[in-house]
């Protein structure tokens, strides 16, 4: 986000988003506007990740069709694109709404560096422990 500028001054300062003045001239290192998600986006997210094909729905209308209830399994469904297209709109109003709150913490380079280490370290240990369980349950 931080873009070079050419221009002197006599003191330092950190090129994060703000808005500042020197030499009579006010400018800013804020995203454009545009870069913030509005309601539109979020509802046309939240209804694009309905709408995606997905095995899970594939699996079910496979089986309704197989079981002669096309309707129940198409309602299934519905529902389920439905469920899906309001947790991502709400997932993305959650972090529209706590952007600010975000701002406030005081995270440093360190653990920016380390959080994605973190979760997959604990994904790892996960899928680990799912092996692990599947061996023993095979008798080995």
């Amino acid at each position: 986000m931080n873009k070079p500028h050419s221009h002197n001054h006599n003191h330092s300062h950190d090129h994060g988003p703000h808005t500042h003045t020197h030499d009579g001239r006010t400018h800013t290192h804020l995203p454009p506007a545009d870069m913030t998600p509005s309601m539109r986006n979020l509802v046309a997210l939240g209804v694009s990740g309905g709408l995606l094909p997905c095995p899970s729905a594939l699996v079910v209308m496979l089986g309704a069709i197989a079981l002669g209830r096309t309707a129940f399994g198409l309602a299934l469904i519905l529902a389920f694109s439905v469920g899906l297209a309001t947790v991502l709109t709400a997932i993305g109003l959650a972090l529209v709404y706590a952007r600010k709150m975000f701002d406030r913490l005081p995270i440093d380079g360190r653990f920016a560096r380390f959080a994605p280490v973190a979760s997959a370290a604990i994904i790892s240990l996960a899928g680990l422990a799912l092996v692990v369980e599947a061996v023993l349950r095979m008798g080995a």
